[in-house]
């Protein structure tokens, strides 16, 4: 069974197959005669002339064997304790090390097969998500028409009539003032196309809008429902829409952007929560700042930089993940069948910080700063690999090739702290 797993695996890291038939493959292998479960369907791949159901299946929980717990901060100390250093948690869960490890190079398998699974749910979640999409360029890489950005007054242009362009796709400028002093939600959806989103310090949303719809006759208009702003228009009625938009920075409560064989680009936003989901493109963010912030990615390279937030759950899968400067106190860091780097030079906004990282099938690297008020407590984990630990300062309590834990001489003592649980297989885990 597990070499036909593995075959899976490789079979899937290798682009022979897709996260949906993965998923049967596995789940087959689990159940060669049909076991006692019930059998799963995967959902159809969304497509033109199938509409996708209107509620998204429940995703599967995520599991780090290696981690230190799923309860993360809130608002202030990332420990849950103002002002204090709570350990007990912690070193119960030290406690439970050798146990939690040794399950992880068994539990290997199914884990991928539930991220499979449920990226694949997502992609069909991220379909019935068309109630707004911003734009830029089609699926047939029209030439690119950036927005033009606001002035310095604040007062974009006013929106243009439609026309079709050369390349057979219709462009339109749009603008809506988005009222201030209140509780606002903004949804934007792209399809088969680019979605650029930056936020300035202005008060409308203001765009160019790039779309090819099947029928003359189709809608698709910016929106404004209570305090909900968003762009509606029906999936099945168009190739393609993308969008170039400029958006008010900070005056939005909640942020969602998903798209699909989209492009997407993200800057400058600011947030209490925050959802961005890409299915089957590249993924840029940047400048975000949030209270709570979800990032989802998959079949592209994810980038992510200078972002902050108190809670963070960042997946890619199928691609590489580069992370640059996420100042997130509690952090779920995660990338399957590609490439996971982390570059750091501080820790500069919270007093502790609880981040659980890991990949599968690919190399993870981590370069983090070494000062005299900071402190680490280190559990590292690289099943079939090794471990190369380069930090200084440190006090190892177990220290094997596939297996450390250590934390700094003055950990209990440092101003800043960082709790850090590590995981990989199949690939080195280098931390410098």
């Amino acid at each position: 069974m597990n070499n036909e797993k593995l075959m899976i695996l490789k079979m899937l890291e290798s682009g022979q197959i897709n996260a949906t038939e993965a998923s049967n493959l596995l789940k087959a292998v689990e159940n060669p005669d049909g076991g006692a479960s019930t059998p799963h369907s995967p959902p159809p791949t969304p497509s033109a002339s199938s509409p996708p159901p209107h509620t998204p299946p429940p995703r599967a929980p995520h599991s780090s064997h290696a981690g230190y717990g799923n309860n993360g901060p809130r608002h202030g100390s990332p420990s849950g304790h103002s002002g204090s250093h709570g350990t007990s948690g912690f070193e119960a869960s030290i406690d439970d090390l050798g146990r939690k490890f040794e399950s992880f190079a068994r539990d290997m398998a199914p884990k991928v097969q539930k991220f499979t699974e449920t990226m694949a749910d997502k992609i069909m979640g991220a379909a019935d998500k068309m109630s707004g999409a911003f734009a830029e360029s089609s699926h047939d890489h029209a030439p690119h028409s950036q927005a033009p950005a606001p002035s310095q007054s604040h007062r974009p242009a006013p929106p243009r009539p439609s026309a079709p362009s050369p390349s057979g796709m219709t462009e339109r400028s749009i603008e809506m003032l988005v009222e201030t002093g209140g509780y606002n939600e903004l949804s934007l959806s792209g399809l088969n196309g680019e979605v650029r989103i930056k936020g300035y310090n202005g008060d409308k949303i203001t765009a160019k809008l790039t779309y090819r719809a099947k029928s003359p006759h189709a809608p698709i208009e910016m929106m404004k429902l209570g305090n909900k702003y968003f762009l509606k228009y029906e999936a099945d009625d168009f190739q393609g829409v993308s969008i170039d938009a400029y958006v008010p920075e900070r005056a939005f409560g909640v942020i969602k952007i998903d798209g699909i064989n989209c492009q997407i680009d993200c800057s400058s936003l600011a947030a209490g929560d925050m959802r961005i989901v890409n299915a089957n493109g590249n993924t840029r963010l940047s400048a975000l700042a949030a209270t709570n912030l979800t990032a989802e990615s998959s079949n592209g390279n994810f980038v992510i930089s200078n972002t902050n937030a108190d809670n963070a759950t960042i997946e890619n899968l199928n691609g590489t993940l580069e992370t640059h400067e996420l100042d997130i106190a509690n952090l779920k860091l995660t990338n399957y069948n590609g490439p996971l780097s982390i570059i750091m030079s501080g820790f500069n906004r919270h007093a502790e910080y609880l981040w659980n990282v890991e990949t599968g099938n690919a190399k993870l690297s981590m370069n983090l700063p070494t000062m005299p008020d900071l402190g680490y407590h280190i559990k590292a984990h690289a099943a079939m690999s090794e471990i190369k630990l380069g930090l200084t300062g440190l006090q190892f309590l177990i220290n094997e090739p596939s297996l450390v834990e250590a934390r700094s001489v003055h950990f209990d003592s440092a101003a800043k702290r960082v709790k850090l649980a590590v995981e990989t297989s199949n690939a080195p885990l280098v931390i410098n």
